[in-house]
C-alpha cells in the first residue's frame, strides 16, 4: 500500500540546522534565568547546611528540586502523576535512576529547602530588586500593590488542617500583586475558613506605592495605616459605607462645603438625600476616614457604570486624577484575576485536591509558586529585552 506525502506548506527558505536568533536569545535568557533562581549545586549546598541530607545519598538534592518545579508546567491527567513526571524530569535532567517510594520519599524531605527559595525570592520582590519602572499615568508610584486571595478544594482528609467555608477542606492563598513585577510579592497560605481581610495586613507600608483592594478588604483601620504611612489607596466604597463628608466639587473646579444647618457634620447618605452635593452624575467629594485617634482626609468619587453608581474611596490627587481615571485605574485588579488562573491551570495548582498528605500539599504549592516566580522572572528579563530594542530603534 503506497502512502500518501502531504506537501511541505511553507517552506523556510533556510536550512533546518540553520541557528535562529529568536530561539537561541530566548533559550539564553531562560537558562540564565533558571541558573539564577534554581542552580542545582548551590541548592545541594543549602540542603546540607540546613542538615536535611547527608554527603552519601541516592539523590542529588538540587536536581530534585528542580524537577519538582519542571513539573509544575507540566500537564498530568491526575495529582499522582505529578510525582511521577517530577520523577521523569529528574531522570531526563541527570538525576540517577531510583525507585517511586524512593523519590517520594525525597521529595518531602526538600520541603524546608522549597520553602526557603521561595522565601528567599519573595523578599527579592519586595525590595524591589531589578525591577521595572512603572510607566504612563503610574510613573509616579513606587508600585501598584493589589492583594486578593484564591482557595482550592482539598482532599477532605485534610479538613482538620485546612478547614473549609462550604466545603470540608481548602486552602486559601492570600497573595500581593505587584503591577510593576507583573507577579506576586508575597503570598500567604491558610486554611479556607480565614477571611481575606484577616489574611493581608503589612507589617509596613510601602510609602509612595499604590493600593488596591476590593470590598472584602474594605476597613477604616487599614485605610488610615496605609495613608498614614504615605502609601496611597484606592478601594470600592461598600454600600452601607457612609463617611463624614466635607465638601463637593463641582465638574468646572467650584468647591462647596457641606456642613448641616445646626453646624454638625453630615454624612454621604443624608447629603445626597437632601441635595447638599453638587446636582450631576459624576461627584467628586471630600471625605473624612477616622479609626481610634487618627484621621485622613480622602475622596469619595461616583461614576456610574451599566445602569449603577459605583462609589470609590481613594486618596488619589484631584489635580492629577479625575473621577473617570480612579475608576478605570481601578480596573487593574484584574491583573491578579488574571495571574490566579495561570496558578490554577498552567501551575497546577487545581490538582491538588487529591493530594491527602500535608507534606506533599506543602511540596506541591511551594513547587507551584515557584514556577511562577521562575515565569514571572523570565518575562521581566524578556520584556526589558524587548524594551532596551525598540529604546535603541528609536535612538539617534
Amino acid at each position: 500500500m503506497q502512502l500518501a506525502v502531504l506537501p511541505q506548506l511553507r517552506r523556510t527558505g533556510r536550512p533546518e540546522h540553520a541557528v535562529h536568533p529568536l530561539r537561541d536569545a530566548l533559550a539564553a535568557v531562560i537558562e540564565e534565568t533558571a541558573l539564577e533562581l534554581l542552580d542545582p549545586d548551590r541548592i545541594e549546598l543549602m540542603a546540607e547546611d540546613m542538615r536535611l541530607v547527608e554527603r552519601h545519598r541516592v539523590h542529588h538534592v538540587g536536581l530534585v528540586v528542580n524537577a519538582l518545579v519542571l513539573s509544575t508546567m507540566q500537564r498530568s491527567t491526575h495529582t499522582q502523576g505529578r510525582w511521577l513526571d517530577a520523577q521523569a524530569a529528574y531522570e531526563a535532567i541527570g538525576g540517577s535512576d531510583s525507585g517511586t517510594t524512593s523519590f517520594r520519599n525525597q521529595v518531602r524531605k526538600v520541603a524546608p529547602v522549597l520553602q526557603k527559595l521561595l522565601r528567599q525570592r519573595m523578599r527579592g520582590v519586595a525590595a524591589g530588586a531589578s525591577s521595572p519602572e512603572l510607566r504612563g499615568r503610574l510613573r509616579d508610584f513606587a508600585d501598584v500593590l493589589i492583594p486578593d486571595g484564591c482557595g482550592f478544594k482539598l482532599a477532605a482528609a485534610l479538613s482538620n488542617i485546612y478547614a473549609g467555608t462550604g466545603q470540608p477542606a481548602e486552602l486559601k492563598l492570600h497573595a500581593v500583586y505587584s503591577v510593576r513585577d507583573g507577579g506576586v510579592q508575597s503570598v500567604r497560605r491558610t486554611a479556607g475558613s480565614v477571611h481575606d481581610s484577616d489574611g493581608f495586613w503589612p507589617q509596613k507600608w510601602e510609602k509612595g506605592a499604590l493600593y488596591l483592594w476590593d470590598l472584602a478588604f474594605v476597613s477604616h483601620e487599614r485605610f488610615v495605616a496605609a495613608a498614614s504611612a504615605g502609601a496611597h489607596v484606592l478601594q470600592r466604597l461598600k454600600s452601607d459605607g457612609n463617611p463624614i463628608v466635607l465638601a463637593s466639587h463641582a465638574a468646572g473646579g467650584h468647591r462647596r462645603n457641606i456642613v448641616h444647618d445646626g453646624g454638625r457634620p453630615m454624612r454621604l447618605d443624608e447629603a445626597c438625600a437632601l441635595g447638599f452635593v453638587h446636582q450631576q452624575s459624576i461627584l467628586d467629594l471630600d471625605v473624612k476616614i477616622s479609626h481610634a485617634d487618627r484621621h485622613v482626609i480622602a475622596r469619595v468619587v461616583c461614576v456610574p457604570f451599566a445602569g449603577e453608581d459605583r462609589f470609590y474611596l481613594t486618596t488619589l490627587p484631584r489635580e492629577i486624577f479625575s473621577p473617570h481615571d480612579i475608576a478605570e485605574m481601578y480596573r487593574m485588579r484584574w491583573e491578579i484575576e488574571r495571574f490566579f488562573a495561570g496558578w490554577k491551570g498552567a501551575l497546577r495548582l487545581d490538582e491538588v485536591r487529591r493530594l491527602k498528605h500535608p507534606v506533599s500539599l506543602e511540596v506541591a504549592v511551594t513547587a507551584s509558586l515557584l514556577g511562577a516566580v521562575l515565569a514571572q522572572r523570565i518575562t521581566a528579563v524578556v520584556n526589558d529585552l524587548e524594551q532596551r530594542a525598540a529604546d535603541a530603534a528609536v535612538s539617534p
